[in-house]
């Protein structure tokens, strides 16, 4: 562990803290959340306390969950349809594991770039898509090469106020309690904050130019169809028996939510513990 990570608290993007606490890598899993209202629900219920307990046996106290958005579709063909991601092409700009299986479930291809300057990252989009939220969709300004944005919703985007274990063992019981109710407060602040900035950037976007489409009910099913089971989309580095536990705790009080009854098995037997 670096230095610096053990000197204070930090704020993590969500994806960066999975790759040392595999279990996070849940939030990540495509149309597993309907919106952020969904994921609210969750993460300040069981999978919060699930997904808090695995990051606290890697040396992690989460403080708080903050919102980036929910993922949007940005290209140059309407996606509110499956069959319309067949053959086409998705940059990545991170290792994104997840990403690449519900591409692949999807007909779709991945392709990994590191553009060094927005310019290059439009170039690379005026044949290449993008799923991200729509303030990142806007501050890469993919208007600019693509015409069409389906508010797909598919997946969300995050970060993590985290203190790492040396620092946060340092600090007295008052004080962890201090940063507790600190962080709690902010958070309702910064998910407001967050809503705002997403409605700002799809109003920038429509006014662009972009063709707007929204999935209905029927269209998202369609898509869910079409993937693995959510637990065949988490990391190897997990045990079954945790894998049922996070897309259960995910899931709990959905009113509509995917029958994973009607996914394909997973393999057996299971894979060992991360």
């Amino acid at each position: 562990m670096a230095s610096d990570e053990a000197a204070s608290a930090l704020l993590l993007p969500l994806r960066s803290l999975a790759t040392r606490v595999p279990a996070l890598q849940v939030m990540e899993l495509p149309f597993l959340f309907h919106d952020l209202d969904t994921v609210h629900a969750a993460l300040d219920g069981e999978l919060g306390g699930l997904l808090r307990r695995q990051a606290r046996q890697r040396g992690w106290e989460i403080l708080a969950f903050w919102d980036e958005g929910m993922h949007a579709l940005s290209g140059n063909r309407r996606y509110d349809r499956a069959i319309n991601l067949t053959g086409m092409e998705f940059i990545l700009l991170r290792p994104d594991p997840v990403a690449e299986k519900q591409f692949t479930a999807l007909d779709a291809w991945t392709r990994a770039a590191r553009p060094q300057s927005r310019e290059q990252l439009l170039r690379e989009c005026m044949i290449g898509s993008r799923s991200a939220s729509l303030q990142q969709i806007w501050r890469e300004r993919l208007d600019r090469v693509h015409l069409d944005l389906t508010l797909s919703g598919h997946r969300y985007e995050g970060w993590v106020v985290v203190a790492a274990e040396p620092f946060w063992q340092g600090l007295s019981q008052q004080d962890r309690k201090k940063l507790q109710v600190l962080s709690a407060a902010a958070t309702v602040w910064q998910r407001g904050d967050a809503r705002q900035r997403n409605t700002a950037a799809l109003a920038r976007l429509r006014a662009s130019g972009m063709s707007v489409y929204r999935l209905s009910q029927a269209q998202r099913d369609a898509f869910v169809k079409r993937l693995p089971s959510w637990k065949r989309l988490l990391s190897d580095r997990l045990d079954n028996a945790l894998k049922t536990d996070l897309v259960t705790a995910a899931t709990a009080g959905f009113v509509s939510r995917r029958d994973e009854s009607q996914a394909l098995p997973d393999p057996e037997p299971g894979t060992p513990g991360g």
